[in-house]
């Protein structure tokens, strides 16, 4: 069998340098320039890509291009931003200003087999994602990186994941959050794993049980096939998914 397994990346596998980097900086400049404090430039910034993304007709790259989002509101500002977002993430795509997540490098070489194939899907545009790949030595592990400025689609898209699930047998999406890494995917037909907030009393449970005893809002309607609390149950869900394909 062919087995596609989608990786979402922030929050996911790693945590990105937008944080405790980009953003300190961005805000600390346009603050001096503007005499607004940096928390509420942050929010600006924030504010903009949600616009973009409630806005059906602003392409799925333009929406996470924070280079452009943060000249936008520079130029609200009656200003400019002195600086390249994609450069100041190269100086810092190492840690500390990045990390790995539950131990990601041993869990993709426990996923890593012959049949399987191990596909990124971000929202990040590649040219902020893939030199904190390269930095923390997890690109080596993946076959292909799917993000907005690649595929032209953004997750809610069935053509953001190109023809990878058209030869396997089974697709599968992990990811940290519900409504871009676990409802589109659903909707595609992909077997889907929640990386969930954490809940009390869930992690006694099968990662297959906790959908069942999950706290869900009322609006949140699509239930994961498995809900995990760390990457390290990974491998053994992709196993039992495998397991469910072959005795069909």
């Amino acid at each position: 069998m062919r087995t596609v397994i989608f990786l979402d990346l922030d929050g996911t596998l790693m945590r990105n340098p937008f944080h405790s980097a980009v953003f300190p900086v961005v805000g600390a400049q346009l603050s001096a320039k503007t005499g607004l404090p940096a928390g509420d430039i942050v929010l600006r910034l924030r504010d903009e890509n949600l616009a973009r993304r409630a806005d059906p007709t602003v392409s799925a790259a333009l929406v996470w291009d924070w280079d452009d989002i943060v000249q936008t509101v520079a130029g609200r500002l009656g200003t400019v931003f002195e600086g390249n977002l994609a450069e100041i993430v190269a100086a810092h795509a190492a840690p500390p200003d990045t990390a790995v997540l539950d131990d990601a490098p041993d869990v993709l070489r426990s996923l890593a087999a012959p049949h399987r194939s191990l596909v990124a899907a971000t929202l990040g545009l590649s040219k902020y994602q893939l030199p904190v790949l390269d930095a923390l030595g997890l690109r080596p592990w993946l076959a292909a990186v799917l993000a907005p400025d690649l595929t032209g689609a953004s997750k809610q898209d069935r053509s953001f994941y190109r023809d990878w699930p058209a030869a396997a047998d089974l697709c599968v999406m992990t990811g940290d959050l519900y409504e871009d890494d676990i409802v589109p995917a659903q909707g595609f037909g992909f077997r889907t794993v929640w990386k969930a907030p954490a809940v009390a009393g869930l992690d006694a449970l099968d990662p297959f049980e906790r959908p069942a005893a999950y706290p869900f809002a009322a609006d949140q309607s699509v239930r994961p096939d498995a809900i995990i609390r760390s990457l390290a149950e990974l491998p053994a869900v992709v196993d039992r998914l495998e397991g469910a394909v072959h005795e069909r």
